[in-house]
């Protein structure tokens, strides 16, 4: 697949197939996101990926955490959004429910999609992207560039994706299972699989043109 086809098709998925993922392929989307640059080559980040009965048992711990016990996310999730910032999440949500046919008032169907992203919307497979604190922001810029790698890899190979914050939300149960080394904390979940045919996975967003964005090209 071109790299421009796969800018463009991907997104994120809502609803996967249970079908198991060929390990060479992801095998082949681990080697293709490894290629990503970093500050000074450090490759400030590490990755565990769950599948099979492993995914199984942590879906079913996430699930239950995500209805009796307090996030304790080890990097901030909520935040003070800026007046432009909260308008483009508020379109975007609102824009999601409605393509799941869930109204604004209904609070119970609202709730129930969301403790779905604790089940990594059904996906075979599950991903936790760890970094390293000790570079702080550029740690976390290096991390994004290896998520953007590894989520067109397995869109070139025939696979969605869906990068969740909601899988940071608790740190110790993935811990539990993964020998993952001191200094790195969890900064999200990436759920992967064969995207199932389901109303949710033709929502598309839409990005900010240039000039909204206010990019701008100078020669002068």
């Amino acid at each position: 697949m071109k790299l421009e086809t796969a800018l463009r098709e991907r997104s994120s998925i809502r609803a996967f197939r249970n079908d198991p993922v060929d390990e060479a392929t992801l095998e082949k989307i681990l080697d293709l996101a490894l290629t990503s640059p970093s500050w000074a080559n450090t490759q400030p980040y590490r990755l565990a990926l769950a599948t099979g009965p492993l995914s199984e048992t942590l879906r079913g711990e996430l699930l239950e955490a995500s209805t009796s016990t307090m996030p304790s996310s080890e990097h901030m999730m909520l935040f003070e959004y800026p007046p432009e910032l909260q308008a483009r999440r508020r379109a975007t949500g609102h824009g999601l429910y409605a393509a799941l046919g869930i109204a604004r008032d209904d609070h119970a169907g609202r709730d129930a999609q969301f403790r779905r992203n604790f089940a990594f919307f059904g996906a075979p497979a599950v991903a936790f992207l760890f970094v390293h604190e000790a570079l702080g922001a550029y740690g976390v810029l290096d991390a994004g560039i290896f998520l953007q790698s590894l989520m067109l890899a397995a869109t070139a190979h025939g696979l969605g994706t869906c990068a969740q914050a909601s899988l940071a939300s608790y740190p110790q149960i993935v811990r539990r299972y993964f020998d993952v080394p001191d200094g790195y904390t969890l900064l999200c979940g990436v759920a992967i699989g064969v995207a199932a045919e389901d109303p949710v996975n033709r929502f598309r967003p839409g990005r900010m043109g240039k000039a909204e964005l206010g990019i701008e090209v100078r020669s002068a």
